[in-house]
């Protein structure tokens, strides 16, 4: 997979505009509005936040020379959730829409920009607030994503507002029709995020399908090129729901997910991606299997390795499963080790 093509870019990131993108996902993403985008095609957004992808993604399109107008779609449920209040100082309500804020972000981008207020089916996870925090309870005030919005194939499909496997799934039924064989990119932003197991997990089920192409080192972004149509029957015929994917077939496709990322040299995207088992099985209710397959991944970390994902599983363990499990003795050493060489570096 290609990893250095756009770590030169320069692109000034307006900071007034909150992000939870880290820095080199924000030049990834201006470079593919830039250099990748070939104006064929409109940019999908499937949950933009703020702003902060959709600014990055408008930049890179305006610099690309091509007809950008009206040809970036941002989908978003733009309702305000709790956990968000930490990320943004906004004077809003959980429930309440943050699309006017969304909107003034992007107001230097609006003859690019079309937002859609639409929400994605979840499943529900029972007993698990982290879960229920982030994934839509059936919001009347907003309507479903029954349609891909725009015109014409869609070139490059950013995903980060599929919060679920069901809403996953739902996504990529409704857009299967508009993406294009050898062209159509989908960009996969939680690939190696712990809590986001579903993600690697689809598209390892879709691996006949699609292709990796980039993977965003610093981060958590990976991005594969679509190789041949995904068949409505294909997507006809997965589960549901999270619970009803039998769990070694869910623990395979997590870890042909890791194996890809290792064979790039990514280390620490393959220790993140093996904690996925650790979300996959308390969603499934398996509460033991998921602080045995924690102690697994803390145990084969890699020496002096960032260990951030590391620490919220166990913290999530602790708060929703019950579960408290300490580091081992070399942990506390190399956190300490790593935050002192990220203060040398800033």
């Amino acid at each position: 997979m290609e990893h250095r093509a756009w770590k030169s870019v320069r692109f000034a990131y307006p900071d007034a505009v909150p992000t939870m993108l880290q820095p080199e996902e924000r030049r990834y993403l201006y470079w593919l509005g830039r250099s990748v985008w070939k104006g064929s095609g409109l940019i999908l957004e499937i949950g933009p936040w703020l702003g902060g992808s959709t600014v990055c993604l408008a930049a890179g399109m305006r610099a690309s020379g091509h007809d950008a107008r009206s040809r970036l779609h941002a989908v978003d449920n733009f309702l305000w959730r709790e956990f968000m209040a930490a990320r943004a100082a906004l004077p809003l309500e959980p429930g309440q829409s943050f699309q006017p804020f969304f909107t003034e972000n992007l107001k230097d981008y609006a003859d690019l920009v079309v937002s859609h207020a639409r929400t994605l089916p979840d499943e529900t996870i029972e007993g698990d607030h982290e879960a229920t925090a982030k994934r839509s309870a059936g919001e009347p005030d907003v309507p479903a994503l029954e349609a891909a919005p725009g015109e014409g194939p869609v070139e490059i499909l950013f995903i980060d507002g599929a919060k679920s496997w069901r809403g996953m799934a739902h996504l990529l039924r409704i857009v299967r029709e508009r993406m294009v064989p050898g062209q159509t990119l989908l960009v996969c932003q939680d690939y190696k995020y712990w809590g986001t197991y579903w993600v690697p997990m689809m598209m390892s089920r879709l691996g006949e399908c699609v292709e990796p192409l980039h993977n965003v080192l610093g981060a958590t972004t990976v991005t594969f090129r679509l190789a041949r149509d995904i068949s409505r029957a294909t997507l006809d015929e997965l589960e549901d729901h999270v619970a009803r994917i039998p769990t070694g077939d869910g623990l395979a496709l997590i870890d042909a997910a890791r194996r890809l990322v290792l064979r790039d040299g990514d280390r620490l995207g393959a220790a993140n991606l093996s904690l996925c088992r650790v979300s996959f099985l308390a969603h499934q209710g398996r509460t033991d299997a998921a602080a045995v397959a924690f102690k697994e991944a803390q145990m084969s970390w890699p020496a002096f390795v960032e260990s951030g994902q590391l620490e919220r599983a166990r913290i999530y363990l602790r708060n929703e499963k019950g579960v408290a499990i300490g580091r081992p003795f070399r942990f506390p050493v190399e956190m300490k080790f790593l935050g002192a060489m990220r203060a040398l570096r800033r």
